[in-house]
């Protein structure tokens, strides 16, 4: 089984990154890649836990991005070279710290007794905070989905816009360290299938995120015809938070359809 989509403490995810390598090889995984949201720290101990469990792992990560047609568009990076990839991780785990004061303030302009360390240690540490870690430091623990509708998506009152970096400039800077640029779960961010391929299309990209537990046959069949055309890979994911989450808590959760079979994008 292929999985290019999982996430440890490092950024959102529930376990150690040795953690989640352990839970992959007990479902069956034999190739993994740690996507962490903006961060590689866990991956040299995912790579020695592999070694040891007997699972491949691709060095990766998962970059937030801004897009046109999404204000929090991911795009993978696969084989990316650690120490490259670095400066890029430091800037973006900045932007995050910055982003998550802004709706820090605007969460207490809506009453919530909140400040940024509140969410500092819900995450950890600073440089893995994300809205999760705000809404549980906000109170919404048990109530994560109808919190976000109203005070965290896009629109919703005290979003803020994620400024760096744009959707090619992940791309790039995930090429610049020797890595391949995947877009992933297209639809999950973007619903329209014409807006879908023509992100696709814009972007400098080695593949896309087809097999993923939310698209449908159809999103599914569209996709792979795009990857087909475009002759770059197509790949897989559960992308897996931990085995408690509320919806990405297992490896093999995705469907192909029986459409065709995941890949890994060739190293550059």
């Amino acid at each position: 089984m292929i999985e290019l989509q999982s996430h440890s403490v490092v950024s959102d995810g529930q376990l150690e990154p040795a953690g989640v390598v352990e839970k992959a090889a007990e479902a069956g995984v034999e190739v993994l890649a740690l996507t962490d949201h903006d961060g590689v720290a866990g991956v040299p101990e995912a790579i020695e836990a592999g070694q040891r469990l007997g699972v491949e792992i691709v060095p990766a990560i998962e970059m937030s991005s801004v897009h046109e047609y999404a204000e929090d568009l991911h795009i993978c990076g696969y084989w990316v070279d650690l120490e490259k990839i670095a400066p890029a991780c430091k800037r973006a785990q900045q932007e995050r710290v910055e982003r998550a004061g802004e709706i820090i303030e605007n969460l207490r302009g809506y009453g919530f007794e909140i400040t940024l360390e509140d969410a500092i240690r819900e995450a950890g540490s600073a440089d893995s905070i994300g809205r999760p870690h705000i809404a549980h430091a906000a109170g919404a623990a048990n109530n994560m989905g109808p919190f976000f509708e109203e005070y965290l998506v896009p629109g919703a009152k005290a979003f803020v816009s994620r400024k760096w970096p744009t959707a090619q400039m992940a791309c790039e800077v995930i090429q610049e360290a020797g890595g391949v640029a995947v877009i992933a779960h297209p639809y999950w961010d973007v619903k329209d299938p014409e807006k879908v391929e023509r992100l696709i299309r814009s972007l400098d990209i080695g593949g896309i995120e087809v097999f993923y537990p939310s698209h449908t046959r159809k999103q599914t069949e569209h996709l792979l015809g795009l990857a087909r055309e475009l002759g770059i890979s197509a790949t897989a994911s559960s992308d897996y938070h931990g085995p408690t989450h509320k919806t990405f808590s297992r490896f093999g959760a995705y469907q192909t359809y029986d459409l065709g079979v995941p890949e890994v994008p060739p190293k550059l």
